[in-house]
Order: C-alpha cells, then sequence, then structure tokens
C-alpha cells in the first residue's frame, strides 16, 4: 500500500493549503509593531511558532483531504475497510519531528524569557499606579509626577506597577509587555523602547464602569530629548516644591489682625454673617474654640459647603488671626 505514494496530488493540495494559511499573515494583523527589545525576541519566537504550525497543518490536512477523496466510502458500502498495519517509519517520524520542534521551543522561549528580564545597571525606574480610571507616573529620582510616561529611545526601564484602589492590568502592546497592578504588589516590568514615537497604555483588566476609558500614552523620545525633558521638570518641581514650602511657613507664621479682618470681610464676609460673630449661610464663628491649627485645616481644605484654599500664605495667617481674635 505504501510502494506508491501519491506525491503530485499530496503536493498540490499542500500547496493550496499552505497558501491559504499563509495568506493569512496578510490578512490580518495577528501582532502589532516590535518597538522594543523585548518585542522583537517575543515576535520572533511567535512567528517560528505560526511558521511551524503552518507546516504541521499543511501536511496534516493534505493527508486528510487526499485520504478523503481518493478512499472514501460508497453510499452503499457499510461494510469495514480491511485490516491493515500501521507504518512504523511515519510513526517514528510524527513523533520524534513535534518533539524536536517543542524542544526547540522550550530553549528559545527560556533564552528570550531569562534575557527579557535582564536587569541593566543603567535603567531608568518609573513608579507606575494605576486608579479608577487613570494612570499616573512618578520618577523617584527626580521628584516629579506625569499623566504620560515619557522615557528614553535605547535605555531600559523599570516599571514599578502599583495599584490604588482594584485590579488594574498594564499594557503597552507594541512593546510586548503586561502586567497586573494589583493592590499592596509591586510588579516589576522591563522594557527597552528603540522606536521614538507614542503609544497607548491600555487596562486590560475589567476595573470598574470606566474601563473603557483607562487609557493613557507612552512618548518614547531620543536620550537627549528625554534628559532635557527631565532635568526641566526636575526643576519645576523642586520650584515649586519650594514655594509651596514658603507659604506653608507663611501660613504657620504669627498673622496680623487688622489685616486678617479685611480679608475675612472680603472673602469670607458673604457666609459668615458679622464678620464671623453671628450665624448666617455658615456658622457663627466667635467663641468657637479652635486652635490655630484646627482654623488653618478649615480655611485650608474646606469642609462641606464651603470651598477649601480660599486664601493662603500670609492672608492665611492674618485670617486665622482674626478669627482667634473673636474667640
Amino acid at each position: 500500500m505504501y510502494r506508491k505514494i501519491p506525491i503530485i496530488p499530496l503536493v498540490v493540495i499542500a500547496l493550496i493549503v499552505g497558501a491559504l494559511t499563509a495568506a493569512q499573515t496578510f490578512v490580518i494583523d495577528w501582532v502589532p509593531a516590535a518597538d522594543s527589545v523585548e518585542a522583537e525576541r517575543s515576535f520572533t519566537l511567535l512567528w517560528f511558532l505560526f511558521w511551524a504550525s503552518v507546516v504541521f497543518f499543511m501536511i496534516v490536512t493534505s493527508v486528510l483531504i487526499y485520504a478523503i477523496w481518493k478512499w472514501r466510502a460508497k453510499d452503499d458500502d457499510l461494510g469495514d475497510g480491511p485490516p491493515i498495519h500501521g507504518n512504523t517509519t511515519i510513526e517514528i517520524v510524527w513523533t520524534v519531528v513535534p518533539s524536536l520542534v517543542l524542544a526547540v521551543v522550550a530553549v528559545w522561549g527560556y533564552i528570550v524569557l531569562e534575557r527579557n528580564e535582564a536587569v541593566a545597571a543603567d535603567r531608568l525606574t518609573v513608579d507606575v499606579y494605576a486608579q479608577q480610571f487613570n494612570w499616573t507616573y512618578g520618577y523617584p529620582d527626580a521628584g516629579i509626577e506625569t499623566g504620560t510616561l515619557i522615557v528614553p529611545a535605547g535605555r531600559q526601564v523599570q516599571l514599578n506597577v502599583r495599584a490604588r484602589d482594584v485590579i488594574h492590568d498594564f499594557w503597552v502592546p507594541e512593546f510586548a509587555i503586561k502586567g497586573d497592578a494589583v493592590p499592596g504588589i509591586t510588579h516589576t516590568l522591563l522594557i527597552t523602547p528603540t522606536k521614538p514615537g507614542t503609544y497607548p497604555v491600555v487596562c486590560a483588566e475589567l476595573c470598574g464602569v470606566g474601563h473603557s476609558i483607562m487609557r493613557s500614552t507612552v512618548k518614547v523620545v531620543p536620550a537627549p530629548e528625554f534628559s532635557a525633558w527631565l532635568a526641566k521638570a526636575a526643576a519645576g518641581a523642586k520650584a515649586t516644591s519650594a514655594a509651596t514650602a514658603a507659604a506653608t511657613a507663611a501660613a504657620s507664621g504669627p498673622g496680623d489682625v487688622a489685616a486678617g479682618r479685611t480679608i475675612f470681610e472680603a472673602t469670607c464676609g458673604g457666609c459668615h454673617a458679622g464678620l464671623g460673630t453671628e450665624a448666617g449661610v455658615g456658622p457663627r464663628l466667635a467663641g468657637i474654640g479652635w486652635s490655630d491649627e484646627q482654623i488653618r485645616a478649615q480655611v485650608t481644605n474646606g469642609k462641606g459647603a464651603m470651598p477649601g484654599g480660599l486664601v493662603s500664605g500670609t492672608d492665611l495667617a492674618d485670617v486665622v488671626a482674626y478669627v482667634q481674635s473673636i474667640q
């Protein structure tokens, strides 16, 4: 039975099956562009698996189609087929070859995983915070936070992914990385972007009613541009911190009662009648018995219908002094 193998029909069927299968690579976008070192390694292995599957699919399907066409039973044939013995050579081949392919994939996969998880000494560390329904990125070495992840091309970035409420999932398709953000756990991801551009950050874990809009972006820029941006952002953050510290110090200092009365009348008098000595929209403040810290916290943070942050710095210190004067 095996002395005359129908080579030509099998080859024709295999070519048709292979062409139809391979055409899917052009019709369907199986993977995005590989724009990180890790993605290049992972997608190369993925394509090897795809084409190996195509070869095996061609062989099995071609033999199956030919067998169905050549040896199909007639409609009135209800008998058993002739007893035959399997082909030992073919059985050995179809056992050994897939086993070798699996061994190659196992070794290759291990190498890819080991290289993708290798930590570089000059890596950039970024803290990624997930919260319903937005992403925040912190640069601990520069002391800044942003709503857009900005990273340099050609340098490894370590992302410390954390969640502030529920489980989220950080995913950048072009970087071939994906990792859960779990409350109380820091999930470390490593990426090495290779191509400047803007890429989407997607939450790939159902995290609530706003899950579909939990999007952000990654901007990959050349290394010199990133260094300039980071220095400028760090300087701005430092200046803002210094200004905040100065305002806090001024607000905590001794205030002027007369100046505080004037500020209170202009800013707070609409709600606190009688310059705070009578109840109006806001409560009566005279005799309330609060400490300086309590008054300062109330004015700064607000409560209920009262907005916070109406005054700050020395104006806040003056208002605190005035309110204390009517206790």
